[in-house]
């Protein structure tokens, strides 16, 4: 009986920790998301319309299933962990090199792998598993973000992101 009790503080601080480490998680990459997408989404609109962009995409569109899933694996094998890498470089102290390439390797992923898989979707959505997938990550995603977005860190956040878009847009503006 008092091993059960023993459990019960443990298992609350650790769940402190497990809602820590997932809200300083959602809140940075939403922060680092807000921030640079819409910055890529001219480019993104324009280089959607340049003719080789439009018959990849046609082409792309006429892949089977699983060679859509290849298209798709193949940078994101190459780009993801490299956020990972810049997560470690930061904690081991090297946070200008370590947060640089949390920057390049999230613009690449906005350039490359959501352009692919925005793409793809339909097909890759044919792949049971894949679709299946894809729904549990959607539905963790909303859970801790329906739990982040409660707390005034993300209130923070949110307002410091509108901030530095207003502050960026008068920079740019100033200089035309």
């Amino acid at each position: 009986m008092s091993e059960h009790k023993d459990r019960g503080p443990a298992v609350a601080v650790l769940r402190v920790i497990v809602n820590i480490v997932v809200g300083v998680f959602v809140v940075g990459y939403t922060l680092l998301d807000d921030l640079l997408f819409p910055l890529f989404r001219p480019l993104i609109g324009w280089l959607s319309g340049l003719k080789l962009f439009e018959k990849l995409g046609a082409l792309i569109q006429l892949l089977p299933p699983y060679a859509m899933l290849v298209v798709l694996a193949v940078p994101f094998v190459l780009i993801e962990p490299l956020k990972i890498f810049a997560l470690w470089w930061i904690a081991s102290g090297h946070i200008i090199q370590g947060g640089a390439l949390l920057i390049v390797s999230h613009i690449l992923s906005i350039l490359i792998l959501e352009r692919l898989y925005h793409t793809g979707h339909d097909q890759l959505m044919r792949i049971g598993w894949f679709k299946t997938l894809m729904s549990w990550l959607v539905r963790l995603r909303d859970i801790a973000l329906g739990f982040v977005t409660q707390t005034a860190a993300w209130r923070w956040v949110k307002g410091t992101a509108a901030a530095i878009r207003a502050w960026l847009r008068g920079l740019l503006q100033s200089a035309r």
